[in-house]
């Protein structure tokens, strides 16, 4: 992270007074930090982490200042560190622990976790608690470790150095540079996910301007899948940032705000939105309301951030072309593979390195113009009775654009028609959009049934801890309502539910 540390040192010079970050502190009061304060802070604890003489740091906690001069300081003295996810449940959070060997805890994590030591001092605010480690992980020097939640309940580590965060930080630094830059980014995502930890935090500071860092609560959020939403318009209101980092939920939840309330995004001047697909009809939503979002492809393998659209180079329905430090190509079956800056490795019991391009998982393609489109997830893909090939996560994209289809999971491997699987007590609302949703597919990929169940977030065997569908949970509890419980839906234009030979 040398070119990072290098333009703090020149911006605390140069323009010592400019406020670099401000947001809750440790104990939710605000502070606010200039350019010259932070650089000051972060040299300062990054001695005071020498001094503890650990070999990996887990830093847990919701999102604040305090957080940030943790994992500032550590990358300055070249500690190797770990973020815990708040939304994790306690069996992860042991998980991440024990997996990468953390030797001391900063901050706090879920009540249930078990500690070796007590709290013996304070670091920006945050407890320290020394952890007793029999044999940590072989692993390459000053890494960190990002834990995915993936499709089961036991997270994978994904290894990155500091150059490849390095790399990414800066490409993406340099890409928002040739235009207007934003003056004051607003933190929505938590900053455990590399998304917000580089987008968020690194990004803002390489580029000289403000990031605002209030905690979840105080906007709204509530785990990594509820949201309040007169809690976020407090907040846009209050910070009026000029850029946001946000998922298609969120864009539609910030979309929402502003139709009712147009001040609450009278300052936005650059959205990216990532982690899932986004529907055309919410990037058609944020145009009328004079928003410029911009879709974006990434995974942590390759540092977060591959490709994104800008505002010279944008194409809806693309997730804009690839940034400079990968070098993204296609396997024969259309997977797309990432080189150039990417994972050390994957950490399990053991540490398992990588070499090579990385193999994504999902299929796509560009256009002649070298836009990259995203089509889905190779193992997702749905074949059904009538032999098309669908990928349900572009169905469930497009269905982000209505309120009552938000948790919607499609299913119909080997089936006649495709079932829509909703978590939603208006069942009413749900099925006339689910009407006018189909009116916007082709006939093979239209929605031919429905089974209404409770709000996936209470039932949260359904997802990842990011709020992910874990398919073949939903296929075991869903497969044998399809011929039963499913309700059929009644189109202008009915295709047979039976395939004939």
């Amino acid at each position: 992270m040398r070119v990072l540390f290098e333009r703090l040192a020149e911006y605390a010079y140069a323009q010592p007074d400019q406020v670099a970050i401000q947001g809750s502190d440790a104990s939710g009061d605000c502070l606010i930090l200039t350019y010259q304060a932070l650089w000051g802070r972060i040299r300062a604890l990054s001695e005071t982490l020498l001094a503890l003489d650990t070999q990996m740091i887990g830093l847990a906690g919701d999102n604040s200042v305090s957080w940030v001069l943790i994992d500032l300081a550590a990358a300055y003295a070249g500690i190797s560190i770990v973020p815990i996810p708040p939304f994790f449940t306690a069996e992860q959070q042991q998980h991440v622990l024990d997996t990468a060997g953390v030797d001391w805890v900063i901050g706090t994590p879920h009540p249930d976790v078990a500690l070796s030591h007590a709290s013996v001092t304070t670091l920006a605010g945050l407890p320290c608690h020394a952890r007793d480690v029999d044999a940590p992980p072989a692993l390459p020097p000053a890494v960190k470790i990002t834990f995915t939640s993936g499709s089961t309940g036991s997270p994978k580590g994904v290894v990155l150095s500091a150059a490849t965060l390095e790399s990414v930080s800066v490409s993406l630094a340099n890409t928002v540079s040739t235009t207007a830059v934003p003056s004051c980014h607003l933190v929505v995502l938590p900053l455990s996910t590399l998304l917000e930890n580089i987008t968020g935090v690194y990004v803002p500071l390489l580029l000289g301007v403000t990031t605002v860092i209030p905690s979840s609560y105080d906007l709204g959020l509530i785990g990594s899948s509820q949201l309040n939403l007169n809690q976020l318009m407090s907040g846009l209101i209050r910070y009026r940032p000029q850029s946001l980092v946000l998922t298609p939920a969120l864009l539609r939840a910030v979309i929402y705000l502003g139709e009712q309330h147009p001040g609450a995004v009278a300052d936005l001047k650059h959205v990216a939105v990532g982690g899932a697909k986004v529907a055309p009809g919410l990037l058609r939503a944020a145009s009328r309301l004079g928003l410029s979002v911009f879709e974006g492809y990434g995974l942590s393998e390759c540092g977060s951030v591959v490709s994104l659209n800008t505002s010279e180079h944008h194409c809806v329905g693309s997730v804009g072309k690839p940034l400079p430090h990968h070098r993204v190509f296609l396997a024969p079956d259309g997977e797309i593979m990432v080189a150039g800056a990417t994972f050390s490795g994957y950490l399990d019991r053991d540490f398992h390195p990588h070499q090579g391009a990385v193999a994504t998982g999902d299929i796509g393609e560009f256009d002649d113009d070298g836009f990259l489109y995203v089509k889905g997830r190779k193992k997702n893909q749905l074949i059904t009775a009538f032999g098309r090939n669908i990928h349900p996560e572009w169905i469930e994209a497009e269905a982000m654009a209505y309120s009552a289809l938000s948790n919607m999971v499609v299913l119909g491997e080997g089936k006649d028609y495709l079932t829509a699987i909703i978590g939603n007590d208006s069942p009413d609302q749900a099925k006339q959009q689910l009407m006018q949703l189909n009116h916007q597919l082709p006939d093979y990929a239209q929605l031919r049934a429905v089974i209404f169940t409770a709000p996936f977030h209470q039932q949260p065997h359904l997802t990842t801890a990011n709020g992910r569908p874990k398919r073949d949970v939903f296929c075991q509890q869903f497969e044998p309502q399809l011929n039963t419980s499913a309700q059929p839906l009644l189109t202008d234009e009915t295709l047979p539910l039976t395939a004939h030979s």
